[in-house]
């Protein structure tokens, strides 16, 4: 039983050690000379502004109104939302869409160059935004 015991022990510090060794999306995009944003900084990118933003093979428009209402639309038509988001003083973005039934999804941004990418809570990339234009909605 003992060595039973040590097997699983070591089994246990590979396996944790192995998981804090894996990096995420975000890790590499910091790593890659990545700019973290701030909150000023995404408020200022994205208050008033409708953003091109591109999710794997979709692309999206997101209106970002002043008084905290997201509206979005697939380009190619197909999905419109609205909701609600937030930027935080822990420089994120939060965002709650009718479908998501008031839970947020807090999303850090980090700049390449013109291209600002959005992490979730888990490090993984979900979006690219591509463009900002000032707006008055979608």
């Amino acid at each position: 039983m003992p060595k039973l015991k040590k097997v699983v022990v070591c089994f246990t510090i590979a396996l944790a050690g192995g998981m804090a060794m894996a990096e995420t999306d975000l890790d590499a995009a910091l790593k890659n000379g990545g700019e973290r944003l701030g909150s000023d900084q995404i408020a200022e990118l994205l208050i008033g502004h409708v953003v091109t933003a591109k999710s794997g093979e979709k692309m999206f428009r997101f209106f970002y109104d002043p008084n905290n209402v997201i509206s979005g639309e697939l380009t190619n038509g197909g999905w419109k939302g609205t909701g609600a988001y937030a930027i935080t003083d822990t420089d994120q973005v939060c965002v709650s869409m009718a479908a998501d039934k008031g839970r947020y999804r807090c999303l850090t941004a980090v700049r390449h160059g013109n291209v600002v990418q959005k992490f979730n809570a888990g490090g993984k990339m979900t979006f690219e935004l591509l463009d900002f234009e000032p707006s008055t909605g979608l």
